[in-house]
């Protein structure tokens, strides 16, 4: 019996870019909001103690000299070596961040560096990247998309047999200038993650054959079973949030870096609003900038008593995690305002299951 699953679920991703300027104590507001319909699947959560996040990110600068000795091995080499090489040859990880796919992140960053490994229990499954000079397997970020595209098959189908279990992977157009699907080698795949507007290669995510079946980021077909992620309740499902929370302001700063803007700082205040924000629209079922309970993002800065001149607001559903939401907020017009804006001086992000929203700011 064969069974089709489709990448499809339903995602929106909304941008809100609001200028607040101070007269007299009122606000005049000038409100811009861009929809873009897409397609995706990913999941994620965020909130805690966010108030030690900005003194963590503050201390991932400490593996710069460690990162640097990946340059002698190609990333996707990675896959299959043991946890404990990894860091023996790299040092401690910044942090440790879980998920419910059944690996962690050890996440390696400094001033030029940026690398998620993913590990199971002893070995590396998946590794991403967003940096430059940094070995992969044919290319380098930076590079023009019809560069990469001469160095691979870009498939729109791709198939994967394990013994009686047979799965296809469909893409579409979209997601084939997006984010292509590859083969390495042997067990291992890669997603090169493409920025749409300047066609050049932005990221990439190397994974084996198993973290891609549970990951499903395209549509599927198969005959046989499939891995299913882990369900993660109580204080691993914070951790997972936080985790995410902080992916999301790493990735945004390492594409602000790469663009020559100023680095965000975290913000507790609108931290805590983007989170309480994420967190209705999954409980309230609807999806957009203006609540019908806190209303607009202004009012719910306001409301936590978060002193602004400006501010703006990304969001985003059903991606699988922080990786695949920072891409997607590159790839539309109106994220990409938010995301490489000049004036913004802090973020504060908030993730709750499926939702992700980013409150970017300059306090006041």
């Amino acid at each position: 019996m064969r069974f089709l699953y489709s990448a499809f679920s339903f995602l929106v991703i909304f941008s809100a870019f609001i200028v607040f300027v101070v007269l007299d104590g009122e606000n005049i507001t000038i409100e811009n909001v861009t929809d873009e319909e897409n397609e995706t699947n990913e999941k994620n959560e965020t909130n805690e103690e966010n108030e030690n996040s900005n003194e963590i990110m503050e201390n991932d600068t400490s593996t710069e000299i460690n990162v640097q000795k990946t340059s002698d091995i190609a990333l996707y080499k990675w896959i299959n070596r043991d946890v404990e090489d990894l860091i023996e040859e790299l040092g401690e990880p910044v942090r440790i961040d879980p998920t419910p796919y059944g690996y962690d992140w050890y996440i390696y960053h400094g001033e030029e560096n940026y690398i998620q490994f993913g590990a199971g229990s002893e070995e590396v499954i998946t590794v991403f990247t967003n940096s430059q000079g940094l070995k992969r397997h044919k290319n380098e970020i930076g590079d023009h998309y019809d560069e990469v595209a001469s160095n691979y098959n870009f498939d729109t189908e791709h198939t994967i047999n394990e013994g009686l279990n047979s799965y296809t992977f469909e893409l579409t157009e979209e997601e084939l200038s997006a984010r292509p699907l590859v083969h390495v080698e042997e067990d291992i795949w890669a997603q090169l993650y493409f920025d749409t507007v300047e066609e050049e290669l932005s990221s990439v995510r190397y994974l084996t054959k198993d973290v891609l079946l549970m990951h499903r980021p395209y549509s599927l077909t198969y005959t046989g079973t499939l891995p299913e992620k882990n369900t993660l309740e109580g204080e691993e499902a914070e951790e997972w949030e936080s985790g995410q929370a902080k992916q999301i302001l790493d990735l945004s700063n390492t594409i602000r870096k790469q663009h020559d803007k100023p680095l965000l700082s975290w913000h507790e205040g609108a931290a805590e609003t983007a989170y309480g924000h994420s967190k209705e629209m999954y409980e309230e079922e609807y999806f957009s900038h203006t609540s019908p309970e806190t209303g607009s993002l202004g009012d719910r800065l306001n409301s936590n008593e978060v002193a602004y001149s400006l501010a703006g607001e990304n969001i985003a559903a059903q991606y699988t995690d922080a990786i695949g939401a920072v891409q997607g907020w590159l790839n539309s017009e109106g994220h990409r305002v938010n995301l490489l804006n000049d004036d913004f001086t802090h973020l504060g992000v908030g993730v709750h299951q499926t939702f992700y929203t980013q409150n970017f700011i300059t306090p006041r």
